[in-house]
């Protein structure tokens, strides 16, 4: 039973820290003005009931000393003067008399009593209205045996009639600065999530300021210090690869140039391969190293379609004919030589593995560029989409050249895509085949 109910309250309970925070300040602020509204409440309508029936018994019995002394003829007029909106006096009499009145009744008349003196009597009776419908008022004979009676015509009220929309403006007020303290409490979290959902695409970000309330700055300088030692251990990490690469770029060229020395033909030709794989694996090394640095913030307005079409050319050039489809006039704020090596890699990959390779220019409504890259091949297992882009990692599980590669094309693809904020996706095509999805914003 109480697993149950827990369970019923996580799916009722939100899970945004903005939401949670506005229902708790909410409800504090709701039930501390409910709780003030009930106090006032019981003040005008619990204590304030005996000096609101005193006052009302004395006005009555003012009224009635009025009228003992003014002549006769003259008191229809002073009826209409003595008149109120909720009540009114006729000179009449008439109706039944109320047996057992309640006991505030009961106290009220007997409080009359003594106030109008002997000579009077009040009492309760029940008459018919002009409509007749039955109604309650007071029978009260003046000095000379005149009857007169009080009749209510509505019911007395305390409140106002416009404190309902009074309250109503009070719980939008409470709604709105409730939200506008809930906004800005959690402002600065939003932007610490935006700075790091783009940290590890941009470790050369602005860092965060180091304002406001105490817990949000320190939080703010514990961030920019974190992306401080990351990006000077990015840098480290760059510098030994590329240094590494280089340094070995040397003797990979010496034990060619020996290799052209060996008398066995076979021999040679496959320690050339061998020496060749090592090299474009330096030079990828190398790319991989010095992919995001290299784009840094060199991007400039380039005209999409020139650039994929120049790309296009040098394949179909060299005997391997792509399709190219796209709208043209598109630019974008971009790195044209990382773009440029991002398609070449997708590109190849295609080649590669499939056939009939497409390359398209989709421009979206929402301010959004789309270039897909397909093919019709074997395509990738599900479970392999998102492996694929780690560095080495290849789902051909055999080492021949022809197919196996290097590891490193998608892993510098999506670094590079990374580099310049955008997204890169793969995803099986219907009927075979694989697509590549690069997405950036205008």
């Amino acid at each position: 039973m109480r697993v149950r109910f827990r369970r019923m309250v996580a799916r009722v309970w939100p899970d945004s820290l903005f939401r949670r925070l506005a229902i708790i300040l909410f409800a504090g602020l709701l039930a501390a003005h409910v709780l003030s509204f009930g106090l006032v409440a019981l003040n005008v309508f619990g204590p304030s009931n005996e000096s609101s029936d005193d006052y009302f018994m004395r006005y009555i019995a003012t009224a009635v000393a009025i009228l003992d002394r003014v002549k006769p003829e003259e008191r229809p007029a002073w009826l209409d003067r003595l008149g109120r909106p909720t009540y009114r006096y006729v000179i009449r009499d008439g109706g039944e008399i109320e047996t057992a009145p309640p006991k505030r009744r009961q106290e009220n008349l007997a409080r009359l009593r003594a106030m109008v003196g002997e000579g009077h009597d009040a009492k309760t009776v029940f008459y018919l209205d002009p409509l007749n419908r039955r109604r309650l008022g007071w029978l009260l004979h003046l000095k000379d045996g005149t009857p007169l009676m009080l009749e209510f015509t509505a019911r007395r009220t305390v409140s106002s009639p416009w404190l309902p929309t009074a309250l109503a403006v009070q719980l939008c007020l409470l709604a709105f600065f409730t939200w506008v303290a809930v906004k800005l409490a959690t402002q600065p979290l939003a932007r610490l999530e935006r700075a790091a959902n783009s940290l590890g695409s941009d470790l050369r970000r602005e860092p965060l300021p180091e304002d406001g309330p105490k817990e949000v700055a320190r939080a703010a300088a514990a961030f920019n210090a974190m992306q401080r030692r990351i990006a000077e251990q990015a840098v480290e990490r760059i510098q030994i690869l590329a240094g590494i690469s280089r340094r070995l770029q040397t003797p990979i060229t010496r034990m060619r140039l020996r290799a052209d020395f060996l008398g066995d033909r076979d021999v040679r030709e496959k320690l050339q391969g061998d020496l060749q794989e090592m090299q474009t694996l330096v030079k990828e090394g190398l790319t991989l190293a010095r992919g995001r640095d290299e784009i840094g913030k060199q991007r400039c307005q380039t005209d999409l379609h020139a650039l994929i079409d120049s790309i296009v050319c040098d394949y179909s050039d060299a005997g391997k004919p792509l399709r190219f489809s796209g709208e043209r006039g598109v630019t974008i704020l971009t790195h044209p030589q990382g773009l440029r090596r991002i398609l070449i890699n997708l590109i190849d990959n295609g080649l590669k593995f499939g056939e009939d390779v497409e390359v398209a220019i989709d421009t979206q409504p929402s301010n959004r560029i789309a270039i897909t890259v397909s093919d019709r091949g074997p395509g990738i297992p599900d479970e392999h989409l998102k492996s694929v882009f780690l560095p080495f990692y290849r789902v051909e599980a055999s080492r021949n050249r022809e197919t196996g590669g290097t590891g490193l094309g998608l892993a510098i693809a999506q670094q590079l895509v990374s580099a310049l904020r955008g997204t890169l996706t793969l995803a099986n095509r219907d009927g075979g085949g694989l697509e590549a999805r690069l997405e950036f914003s205008r």
